[in-house]
């Protein structure tokens, strides 16, 4: 995975609100998923999970910002994507950390960066 480590992806797209989500029907849910699956699979050629943890720093930059929690639920497609693309071997603490930030900017500049960091100094 060293390859990865301070690759940085953009997506032009926000990270949805939980409550957003969370409120809607479940297709609403399905198609948001599917949705950052492609945009991630636009960017990240499908691969073998790695057999080491993975850790990234999530950026949402927003024209308001949500509350942490919200922020973190919102996010939920990005981990499952990265799984199903063979960038984190699973989503559990184990094998994944992620921290997440938030930024306003105007809405033109709405946009999701995901950045690959090395794992060391995360405790297990």
């Amino acid at each position: 995975m060293p390859d990865l480590i301070g690759r940085l992806i953009v997506i032009r797209r926000r990270v949805p609100s939980q409550n957003a989500a969370q409120y809607a029907h479940w297709s609403a849910y399905t198609k948001e998923r599917d949705m950052w699956f492609l945009l991630l699979r636009s960017q990240l050629t499908p691969r073998d999970a790695p057999e080491e943890p993975v850790r990234i720093i999530l950026r949402s930059f927003r024209t308001r910002l949500v509350d942490y929690a919200n922020l973190v639920g919102g996010s939920k497609p990005i981990p499952d994507s990265l799984k199903r693309l063979g960038y984190i071997k699973d989503d559990s603490p184990r094998w994944f950390f992620c921290e997440y930030f938030q930024s306003i900017v105007p809405k033109e500049q709405e946009r999701t960066e995901i950045e690959f960091i090395p794992w060391a100094g995360v405790e297990e």
